[in-house]
């Protein structure tokens, strides 16, 4: 696994796969975009203008309209690039799972029982 240029690249072949515990992982990543989603929509809502009213509470207004909106360096933004890291990852899973999958069909020809 290695972070090159904040990008998470992750290699399949370097690591024992469970399928059961893959599926797991999966469907908890699955279950984490959704929470990334629903954050970024709330992220969303900060990037427009709060009318706080004047003075301190006017900054504090600005301020949160700054971070929410979508560019760099915002809320939204960095939980964009996390929920694409996600997918990546599940991408990973799924090769990992072919990988052990055909591993496993490989093997599977190769064995001759003999009863005794």
């Amino acid at each position: 696994m290695t972070d090159t240029h904040g990008a998470l690249h992750v290699d399949a072949g370097a690591f024992a796969v469970s399928p059961e515990l893959a599926a797991g992982a999966y469907q908890q990543i699955s279950r984490l975009q959704d929470v990334v989603g629903q954050m970024v929509r709330e992220a969303r809502v900060l990037g427009r203008t709060v009318p706080l009213g004047g003075g301190y509470a006017a900054e504090i207004g600005e301020f949160m309209a700054r971070y929410g909106l979508g560019g760099p360096g915002s809320a939204a933004d960095a939980l964009i690039r996390f929920g694409q890291e996600l997918e990546t990852l599940k991408t990973n899973i799924g090769h990992a799972l072919k990988r052990y999958s055909d591993s496993d069909d490989d093997a599977a020809g190769g064995v001759d029982c003999s009863g005794g």
